[in-house]
């Protein structure tokens, strides 16, 4: 839906830029001919009295444009080279094609294709939907920690292990898989679906698989890859919130030590799931380099350090409640920590690379792992709340035949269809070897704005029987797990403002 009204909108602005410009032509081609009367073919336009005044307004315009363009730079903040870097990071694809104003549909068809091979749809009917058996949400919620049971299945079954490529262990799944699997768990419990999300998307799982030296690879994949180290990825700050570009109170600096390189780090994370039960935590920072020991062999800039639990100087706890949620969430923090140069990400040489790894990291955890959730929303208001209409009756008659009820469930119906569509188009983006920015912000604000809004009207209908929490409730902890997604990976009214409205602006234009 969204797509086509874009599409429609586009074709129609096209149509009027060209008719407009078809209009200009006709009266410069009729004012140039009365004008070729007298003047000659070099001078006629400029002559024209109609012309001259054109001239005078376009000096006008020009002058007012550098005018208010100096006072606009004068108030502005400058863009620092992290922030430039930050705008140029991911790629552009057909986002860019809607802002030509005559983007092609039978293109972006021909280009993505979602599909789920016969592995990955096995592993879906088979071990997700055991998984699903397994989960009591009430139980979940109550304890706040998954049983034993199901620790160990999710580890033996190498549910995070997704993305790891099969010749380090692991199941080498597409972009579309783990998006399904992520879409059936959250229907059964949001916690097991944030616990299975970011191993596969902000762990530094496939981070390593393509960045990561021969060394590190041998290491940390196939113990990643069985559940011997669960991963997680320290970015947010008390301060900085996830913004990779200001990271405060996470700062290294290249020293010298024995005669060989490293970093002296000291950071502070907050909010960083599955850091109580992680093995191994990437760590951003903010790196500086003042005496040269790089040699331009990496660079300054925002660096990942890859530590695992028993680093020396490592802290990891205590953990943080999300509201009513159970997944596992907490601190990870040091002080004057010494990390070798070989625990850098990639190496010295990707020292400075953090961004480009943030942003591919990015692009799964806000455009693929948020709008599944949003997804599974969708389809457990769509069959439960259904359902729950046609059978409950007010009056002697179902209430799935009031006017209300069925304005709810239609409207609910559209958002989860839409959430749909884009999740199918934003999985096979990635697939595609492509990290959208823009699209996944798009993706992510969209939503979970959307699961949002269909929660509530599935609140709304269950009434009563939602609000009292219980092994039948199965809407109760997922509403109040709302807002955690609204504001996980950049809170929404962010989202929109600095990467949708702000940087699709600059990059796609």
């Amino acid at each position: 839906m969204l797509l086509s009204t874009a599409f429609r909108f586009s074709k129609v602005e096209s149509k009027r830029q060209t008719h407009k410009i078809m209009m200009q032509q006709q009266i410069l081609k009729g004012t140039a001919s009365r004008s070729l009367v007298t003047l000659s073919p070099s001078s006629a336009f400029n002559e024209h009295p109609t012309m001259r005044l054109g001239q005078q307004h376009q000096q006008n315009r020009t002058f007012l444009t550098k005018a208010m363009f100096k006072l606009a730079r004068g108030v502005m903040p400058p863009i620092s080279k992290t922030e430039q870097i930050a705008l140029g990071c991911g790629t552009i694809g057909f986002d860019r094609d809607i802002f030509t104003g005559n983007p092609s549909l039978k293109h972006l068809v021909d280009t993505y294709k979602p599909s789920l091979s016969a592995e990955e749809q096995s592993f879906l009917d088979n071990q997700v939907q055991t998984l699903c058996t397994m989960l009591s949400d009430h139980d979940v919620v109550t304890d706040k920690d998954f049983n034993r049971e199901v620790w160990d299945y999710l580890r033996d079954e190498q549910f995070f292990a997704m993305k790891i490529p099969k010749e380090y262990g692991g199941l080498g799944f597409s972009t579309c898989a783990v998006s399904a699997v992520l879409c059936k768990v959250s229907s059964q419990s949001q916690d097991a679906n944030a616990t299975v999300a970011v191993p596969n998307s902000l762990g530094p799982g496939e981070l390593l698989a393509r960045y990561g030296t021969p060394d590190q690879k041998e290491y940390f994949l196939p113990r990643l890859a069985d559940g011997t180290l669960i991963p997680c990825f320290g970015l947010t700050g008390p301060h900085s919130g996830s913004d990779a570009t200001s990271l405060i109170d996470s700062d290294g600096v290249v020293q010298e030590r024995n005669g060989k390189l490293g970093v002296l780090a000291s950071f502070k994370k907050r909010y960083i799931t599955l850091a109580p039960v992680a093995g191994v935590v990437g760590i951003g920072l903010n790196l500086a380099d003042p005496h040269d020991l790089l040699k331009g062999k990496g660079e300054g800039g925002f660096t990942v350090a890859l530590l695992e639990r028993n680093h020396e100087g490592l802290r990891m706890g205590p953990r943080h409640i999300p509201l009513s949620a159970a997944f596992m969430n907490g601190t990870v923090e040091g002080d004057d920590v010494w990390i070798p140069m070989e625990c850098i990400l990639g190496g010295q040489e990707r020292c400075g690379f953090g961004w480009h790894m943030f942003v591919e990291c990015l692009a799964e955890g806000r455009g693929v792992s948020l709008p599944a959730g949003s997804i599974g929303i969708a389809r457990s208001v769509a069959c439960g709340v259904g359902a729950y209409a046609r059978v409950r009756k007010q009056f002697r008659v179902p209430i799935a035949e009031f006017g209300g009820i069925q304005e709810a469930m239609a409207l609910s119906g559209s958002d989860g269809l839409i959430a749909v569509a884009g999740g199918d188009l934003m999985n096979a983006i990635v697939d595609n070897h492509e990290a959208p920015m823009v699209v996944s912000s798009i993706m992510k604000q969209n939503c979970t704005e959307r699961g949002r809004r269909i929660l509530e009207r599935g609140m709304d209908i269950a009434a009563g029987s939602a609000i009292c929490r219980g092994e039948k409730n199965y809407l109760g902890n997922a509403y109040m797990s709302v807002p955690i997604g609204i504001t996980v990976e950049g809170a929404n009214i962010m989202t929109r403002s600095f990467q949708i409205i702000g940087q699709g602006l600059t990059r796609c234009h």
